[in-house]
């Protein structure tokens, strides 16, 4: 009787475990697919358009559509950087 209470448990516990790694991958999927800006404008005041080389790396910013409005608003482009909107 014991061996069947504890074969159920551990399949029990088992099958919790993999709907728990099934909702964080969902969770992660979801997170990937959110929309991201023009132009990311970095705590240093950096403008980087999405065909900066530190564009992927910038995660704290403040978003713009335009590389314009990112420099009207006081920001500036990052070194050795060319526009290609122009």
């Amino acid at each position: 009787m014991w061996t069947f209470i504890k074969s159920c448990l551990i399949t029990f516990v088992s099958i919790i475990g993999l709907i728990a790694l099934l909702m964080i991958s969902v969770s992660s999927v979801e997170a990937n697919e959110t929309v991201q800006p023009n132009v990311k404008m970095s705590k240093s005041e950096i403008c980087h358009a999405v065909d900066s080389s530190y564009y992927k790396r910038t995660k704290a910013f403040t978003a713009y559509e335009s590389l314009d409005e990112c420099l009207v608003d006081g920001g500036r482009l990052p070194k050795n950087y060319k526009r290609k909107d122009v």
